[in-house]
C-alpha cells in the first residue's frame, strides 16, 4: 500500500502545490516564464508522472477500491 501512495499521491500533491504556485504567480503578473515553468512542472507531474511509474494515472481510486 506504501508503493501506492508514492506512485500516486506523491506526485499529484506535487503537482497540484505547482499548479497553485503557478495561479498565484500568473495572478501577481511579474514573471511570465516562471509562472510557464510552474504550470508545466505541475501538469507534468499530475497526468504524465504516475503512468511513467508504472501506474493508472488518474484512474488509482479505482484500483484501490478493487473495483474493475
Amino acid at each position: 500500500m506504501s508503493i501506492v501512495i508514492f506512485i500516486f499521491l506523491v506526485p499529484m500533491m506535487l503537482g497540484l502545490y505547482f499548479v497553485t504556485l503557478a495561479i498565484w504567480e500568473l495572478r501577481v503578473g511579474t514573471d511570465r516564464q516562471r509562472f510557464i515553468r510552474l504550470m508545466f512542472g505541475g501538469l507534468v507531474l499530475i497526468f504524465i508522472a504516475p503512468l511513467m511509474l508504472g501506474g493508472s494515472g488518474l484512474g488509482f481510486l479505482q484500483m484501490l477500491n478493487g473495483s474493475n
